[in-house]
C-alpha cells in the first residue's frame, strides 16, 4: 500500500500531458456588457468605447472538479454519522460504479494583472498581462479497485492497468494582443496573440504501469517518466527523489520557458435577431528550457506472496512494492529542453433575441483538444438585459451540470464600475454539513473594471453604416473619370 501511496504522492508533487488551459466560464458568453466575454471568442466587440482592467480585483477566475464523481458518490450514512467510500466499513461499490476508466480532476486559476481596450472607427484593440496556474491529476478506475477491494481473486490473477495514472502542473504569464473588426454590419472577426512566459512546469505519466498479482507471484511491469522544470536548483534526497524541503526558491519568478499563441472568432448576424459564433482558443505551446530534475523508469520485477489483499496490514508486501518502485526510477539532476501544448478549445455557439435584445436565449457547445483534460460542454442560457446596467443571466451546462447546478451570471454597472459574477455550476444540493453533494465542478469569473462610453448596438449599427458609406464616397472620389467620348483621328 505504501508503494501506490508513494506513486500518488510523487504525481501530486510533480503537479498527465504537458498541457495547459484556462479557467473560463460559458456562462459569460452571451452577456454583451462584459468586456472580459472577449476572452471567450476575440470577434466580440465590447459596448464600449474604451475600457480599463485594474490588477486582481479585473479579473479573477477559477475551476475545480472531476469527470466521475460527486460527493454523493463518494459519501455514505453509516450508524448515524458519514462515511466515506474509503473507509473499513464501507461498501464501495455504489462509488466505483460512478467512476469512469480515468478519472480526471483539475484545478484552475487565472488572475488579470492589467488590461484595456478601445474602439476606433471599425476596429478594437486590446491588450492583457495575466498569470495563470493549473493542475491536472489522472486517476485509473483500476487503482481505485486496488485500494478499495485489494485481490479478491484468490484463485485466478488480479490484473491491474494503471497505464493512465500522471499528473501535469504549469505556471506561466500570458501577454496578449487582440484587434477585432465590423467587417460589415453582420460580420466582424476577431485575433489575438499571446505572448507566453513559462514559470513552472512538472509531469509525470506513463506508457505502461501493469500490476499482475495472484497465489503465487506478484509482478509490476512500468515504463514511465517524470520532469520538473523551475526557476530553482531541486535538491535531492540520497536516493534521488526531489527534496523540497532543503530547495532555495529564492529564484521564483525567472522565466524558464517561452511560447505563443493565439485565439480567432466570428460573428454573424444571421438576421437582426439571431447571430451565429464561432472560435478557437487557446493555440499555442510552451518550449522549456531544461528540466531541473527527472527520472526514468523501467521496471519488470516479481516476488513471490500469497494471497495479498493490498488494503489490509500487509506491511511487508506493501514495503517491498514501495522499495521496489522507487528503485525502478533512474533520477538525473538536469534534463534537456522539451515543449509542451497549451490545451484548445473550440466554441460554437447560437443567439436568438427577442424583445429588441432585452431578452435573448442562447447555447453554447464547447469542445477541449489537444490536452489530458478530458472536459466538453453544452450550455443552454436565458440572458436578461432590460437596461445597460442591468444584465442577468440564467444557464444549465448538460453534460457536466448532473442535474445539481445551475448556472448564473450578473453584470451591474454604476458609472464607470463594471461588476460581473459568474458561474456555470452554482450547487443546488448540499449535505447537512454544508458540502455540496451532487456538483463535479464548481467554477467562478469575477471582477470589476472601468468601461466609458457605451453604445447600443442600434448606435454601434448607425456607426458601422456611416462610416462604410464615408469610405465609399473616399473611395468613388479617388478613382479616376473616365472619357466617355475620345478623340477620333
Amino acid at each position: 500500500m505504501k508503494s501506490l501511496l508513494f506513486i500518488i504522492a510523487l504525481l501530486i508533487i510533480l503537479g498527465v500531458g504537458s498541457n495547459a488551459v484556462s479557467a473560463q466560464v460559458n456562462t459569460l458568453y452571451f452577456m454583451e456588457n462584459a468586456p472580459s466575454r472577449t476572452l471567450l471568442n476575440p470577434s466580440f466587440i465590447p459596448t464600449q468605447s474604451f475600457y480599463i482592467e485594474l490588477p486582481v480585483i479585473s479579473g479573477l477566475s477559477g475551476m475545480a472538479g472531476d469527470n466521475s464523481f460527486t460527493l454523493d458518490d463518494l459519501l455514505m450514512p453509516y450508524n448515524g454519522k458519514t462515511i466515506t467510500a474509503f473507509h473499513p466499513d464501507a461498501n464501495p461499490d455504489a462509488f466505483l460504479n460512478s467512476l469512469h476508466s480515468t478519472t480526471s480532476a483539475t484545478f484552475q486559476n487565472r488572475i488579470n494583472l492589467l488590461g484595456l481596450g478601445f474602439r476606433l472607427n471599425q476596429n478594437y484593440f486590446t491588450f492583457g498581462l495575466s498569470e495563470h496556474a493549473n493542475f491536472n491529476l489522472n486517476v485509473p478506475k483500476d487503482l481505485f479497485n486496488l485500494i478499495l477491494k485489494g485481490t479478491p481473486d484468490t484463485i485466478n490473477t488480479n490484473s491491474f492497468n494503471l497505464k493512465s495514472l500522471g499528473s501535469d502542473e504549469t505556471a506561466y504569464l500570458e501577454t496578449a494582443f487582440g484587434y477585432a473588426r465590423q467587417v460589415t454590419d453582420q460580420l466582424s472577426v476577431g485575433g489575438r496573440v499571446k505572448l507566453l512566459f513559462g514559470q513552472l512546469h512538472a509531469d509525470a505519466s506513463f506508457s505502461q504501469f501493469e500490476l499482475n498479482v495472484n497465489r503465487q507471484i506478484i509482478q509490476m511491469t512500468g515504463n514511465g517518466t517524470a520532469r520538473i522544470t523551475a526557476p530553482f536548483e531541486i535538491a535531492q534526497n540520497s536516493d534521488g527523489t526531489p527534496d523540497f524541503s532543503n530547495t532555495n526558491k529564492h529564484g521564483w519568478g525567472k522565466i524558464v520557458g517561452f511560447g505563443m499563441g493565439f485565439d480567432l472568432g466570428m460573428n454573424y448576424a444571421v438576421m437582426d435577431n439571431f447571430h451565429i459564433s464561432a472560435a478557437l482558443t487557446d493555440i499555442g505551446f510552451i518550449h522549456w528550457r531544461r528540466s531541473s530534475w527527472e527520472a526514468q523508469m523501467i521496471n519488470n520485477v516479481s516476488f513471490s506472496g500469497m494471497n495479498v489483499t493490498l488494503n489490509s496490514n500487509n506491511t511487508s508486501f506493501g514495503q517491498q512494492l514501495a522499495d521496489s518502485v522507487k528503485n525502478a526510477f533512474i533520477y538525473t539532476k538536469d534534463g534537456t529542453g522539451y515543449t509542451t501544448a497549451l490545451e484548445g478549445r473550440f466554441r460554437l455557439g447560437a443567439e436568438y433575441g427577442l424583445f429588441d435584445n432585452k431578452m435573448a436565449f442562447g447555447m453554447l457547445w464547447q469542445n477541449s483538444f489537444g490536452g489530458p483534460l478530458s472536459y466538453d460542454e453544452l450550455t443552454l442560457s436565458a440572458n436578461f438585459r432590460p437596461v445597460y446596467w442591468f444584465n442577468g443571466a440564467l444557464s444549465y451546462s448538460f453534460l457536466n451540470g448532473d442535474m445539481g447546478t445551475i448556472g448564473l451570471g450578473l453584470n451591474l454597472i454604476a458609472g464607470p464600475l463594471n461588476f460581473i459574477l459568474s458561474s456555470d455550476y452554482v450547487p443546488l444540493y448540499f449535505s447537512k454539513d454544508g458540502y455540496p453533494i451532487k456538483s463535479k465542478y464548481m467554477n467562478f469569473q469575477l471582477g470589476i473594471a472601468l468601461t466609458f462610453g457605451h453604445k447600443t448596438k442600434a448606435q454601434l449599427h448607425k456607426m458601422s453604416q456611416k462610416q462604410q458609406e464615408e469610405q465609399q464616397k473616399e473611395e468613388e472620389k479617388d478613382q479616376p473619370s473616365i472619357n466617355a467620348s475620345p478623340l477620333l483621328n
